[in-house]
């Protein structure tokens, strides 16, 4: 989700990882090694070393897009999306472009009822009903600053949440589902019972978002959005439907490379996959956050001509969002220097 109301990513933290000495083992092999077909049981080893460091649950899935080897973590285990959901949002979309149904520089004029105040995004500070923008500026703000009010309005255009589930469905991505918007999801979250056959318009919602809750409230609702099955993926699938991306099978080259560009320019969550790598090493990604869960997905482009790494990311865990954003970098690190030095 767009980070306001709820917590922004801290600044980019100046940590080192430490790799445990099977990974060392293996970045030091010789150089005959590099001919052969490496397994990936050191990177294995390493990421699950830490993971066990964090509290809570944790699933990852790591695949090296050139040569296949993969490594995961729990990562059959449901997980909420929270706004990383908006990565199939956008797939769905620019497949409606190469179909035809959409354009990319088609105007959408706000109503009264488009924008959702108190969740935040350039569309709730500086849009208002009679506004138009484009097809292509609603996937930018969607993705890169996470715009909640942007993602329903694409996900409406695109037919609604059992569309966007239906394409996943049809593309052969299986244990990822897309179940709400955004408001009702957030709505949920807050404990209202809201729904797309009970909805709740914005200066309702903007009066749930403002009210207090007591502690044990807030944790009785955020256990409850925690277990609901709606809005899940598994880090396999997410890694999946990623993985296709990158390598061209589910969009035209245009429509590939327009997605690439823009969560190229993803400017949240930057102490997570992007939080320990090399500077100026190109992540293309998507976070999500919302309550006890940190998420980030994406490509990692390797230096020298090394390839690419996907990396997902789900966490549902009580630890400091620090912590949390911290064991998410340090499994991109890892898999960014084992693929690195192990080619």
């Amino acid at each position: 989700m767009y980070p306001h109301p709820l917590r922004r990513s801290p600044a980019r933290p100046r940590l080192r990882v430490l790799f445990a000495a099977p990974l060392l083992a293996c970045m030091l092999l010789p150089a005959w090694a590099a001919t052969k077909p490496v397994a990936s049981a050191a990177l294995q080893t390493e990421a699950q070393r830490l993971a066990a460091q964090l509290p809570g649950q944790l699933g990852a899935a790591i695949i090296h897009l050139e040569t296949g080897r993969s490594v995961y973590l729990d990562a059959d285990r449901a997980f909420p999306m929270a706004s990383t959901m908006k990565v199939p949002v956008a797939v769905h979309i620019l497949k409606l472009v190469d179909e035809g149904k959409l354009s990319l520089q088609q105007q959408v004029t706000l109503g009264p009822e488009d924008v959702y105040p108190e969740m935040g995004g350039p569309m709730d500070l500086h849009l208002t009903a009679g506004s138009a923008i484009t097809v292509r500026d609603l996937l930018h703000m969607m993705i890169t600053v996470s715009d909640n009010n942007a993602t329903d309005i694409l996900i409406r255009l695109g037919g609604g949440t059992d569309a966007v589930n239906a394409r996943m469905q049809a593309l052969g991505i299986s244990g990822m589902r897309v179940d709400r918007y955004i408001w009702e999801l957030l709505a949920n979250y807050r404990g209202n019972a809201a729904s797309q056959a009970a909805p709740m318009g914005p200066a309702a919602y903007a009066e749930l978002s403002r009210s207090e809750r007591g502690e044990e409230l807030r944790r009785t609702h955020t256990n409850a959005w925690n277990a609901d099955p709606r809005d899940t993926s598994s880090a396999r699938a997410m890694a999946a439907l990623l993985q296709q991306l990158w390598q061209g099978k589910l969009l035209s080259a245009g429509s590939t490379k327009v997605l690439q560009d823009i969560m190229l320019d993803t400017r949240t969550g930057s102490a997570r996959l992007r939080g320990m790598l090399p500077r100026d090493t190109p992540v293309a990604h998507k976070t999500g956050t919302v309550g006890d869960v940190i998420n980030d997905v994406g490509v990692i482009t390797l230096p020298n001509g090394r390839g690419h790494a996907v990396v997902t990311v789900f966490i549902q865990s009580r630890a400091s969002s620090e912590e949390r954003d911290a064991a998410i970098a340090q499994l991109a690190r890892a898999a960014h220097d084992y693929f690195l030095f192990v080619p």
